[in-house]
């Protein structure tokens, strides 16, 4: 959807008068007939948007629809977005977690497993947090 706000360089809760008063600034800037065959055929391109832009904004009826639809688009694509933004920091939790459950084993916790007093040790320890977590009275 494009933004007429940005196009008419207008911010969204300008007046009618500031509206028309930036259109004609824009019409006197960017009119195809002011420059030469090169760079007419951008200049109408930027001319019917610009037209376009103010034919919707320049009715109060077709403005308000025209607001509702962007304030829709607008919440649908924030919810997206974070839908999107929690599943890759969830991705990314996930990976580092693996990686750093691998950094602690291999050079960490490997060199000591060769003793049996380290493996016994490591079991209790375990064992230990084990009953600490299920030893919990149930809320």
């Amino acid at each position: 959807m494009k933004d007429y706000y940005k196009i008419l360089q207008i911010h969204p809760e300008a007046s009618l008068e500031v509206m028309n008063n930036a259109y004609r600034a824009l019409v006197r800037q960017y009119h195809p007939d002011l420059y030469h065959s090169h760079r007419k055929g951008p200049m109408t391109e930027m001319m019917q948007d610009i037209n376009e832009a103010y034919q919707v904004l320049s009715n109060p009826t077709t403005r308000a629809d025209y607001d509702r639809r962007c304030r829709e688009g607008l919440q649908s694509s924030q919810e997206g977005a974070t839908q999107a933004i929690s599943l890759t920091s969830t991705l990314k939790r996930i990976a580092l977690w693996g990686v750093g459950t691998y950094v602690v084993v291999k050079f960490l916790l490997a060199p000591f497993m060769s003793s049996p007093l380290v493996k016994a040790m490591l079991l209790l320890g375990l064992l230990f947090l084990w009953i600490r977590f299920y030893a919990r009275p149930k809320r």
